[in-house]
């Protein structure tokens, strides 16, 4: 068998668009990530506009304007205050935000969808610029990067090349087991891996990576049931061979609100984060 007849294209028709959008984002995400301060604050709250706007389209069919204001306001909103430090107040535009999208949809049935979509937005994209705003910054951040991003390529590759036994087909039915525990093993490995070269406590970093790189995979398979529910494919179609840009940040996501908790529950905090 040839070596073109064992790649993940016949599997995924899509893989090579999938890679080119890869090879061009994450030179751009690595750079704005090395840049920090408004720069990078700016990137992700563009980002976030496009997560709240694309959970609108998809999550509420006959959503007014003013909805997709509320939306992508809070996102944008809590990205600049949690890029300034005002997490009082980042909290506070979070909750009001979230009330009036469910004041909003409170008509249209449903409402409860419409607050809960803006708040995780709006609670991972602050915290993933708070994390690169604190001391140490570009190092925490770099360390969940690697998690999150050996995660869901070695989820995907396992999952397509390899197959095996469903992992939860009533969010999708091409992620299996086998690329849970080859996304898991991957990330957590790392995270080790990254943290070695730091010089940083490679049990420590094993604590941390080993959960965030679950919350990465469970976060694929959070937004596919939200998908599901939804009733479409993609969150839309911002990203080719991903769909929308939740479709690409959908593991980076849930994994970012692991670890900003973790930073504040753990006593060394997130590591990286000492640098």
């Amino acid at each position: 068998m040839s070596l073109l007849a064992r790649l993940p294209g016949p599997r995924d028709p899509v893989f090579l668009r999938r890679l080119a959008s890869a090879l061009i984002l994450a030179p751009l995400a690595l750079g704005l990530v090395w840049l920090g301060g408004y720069p990078f604050a700016i990137f992700v709250a563009a980002f976030a506009a496009a997560m709240a706007w694309e959970w609108v389209r998809m999550s509420d069919r006959d959503a007014p304007p003013r909805a997709f204001s509320i939306a992508t306001g809070t996102a944008v909103g809590a990205v600049l205050l949690a890029a300034n430090g005002e997490w009082a107040w980042c909290g506070a535009w979070i909750l009001a935000g979230a009330g009036g999208a469910y004041l909003d949809r409170r008509r249209r049935g449903r409402a409860w969808e419409a607050p809960l979509g803006v708040i995780y937005v709006a609670c991972a994209a602050s915290i993933l610029v708070g994390l690169r705003s604190a001391d140490g910054g570009l190092g925490a951040l770099l360390f969940l990067l690697a998690v999150v991003w050996a995660a869901d390529t070695f989820a995907y590759l396992a999952g397509t090349w390899l197959g095996g036994p469903k992992l939860l087909p009533a969010a999708s039915p091409n992620k299996t087991w086998t690329g849970f525990f080859a996304g898991v093993g991957c990330g957590a490995a790392a995270g080790v891996l990254v943290a070695g070269g730091w010089g940083l406590d490679p049990a420590y970093a094993l604590a941390a990576a080993l959960p965030a790189a679950v919350m990465a995979v469970a976060g694929d398979l959070v937004m596919s049931l939200a998908k599901r529910r939804f009733g479409v494919k993609d969150a839309g179609t911002l990203i080719p061979g991903h769909g929308g840009v939740l479709d690409r940040v959908d593991a980076l996501m849930l994994a970012t609100v692991f670890a900003g908790l973790f930073s504040l529950l753990a006593p060394a905090g997130w590591p990286g984060g000492s640098m």
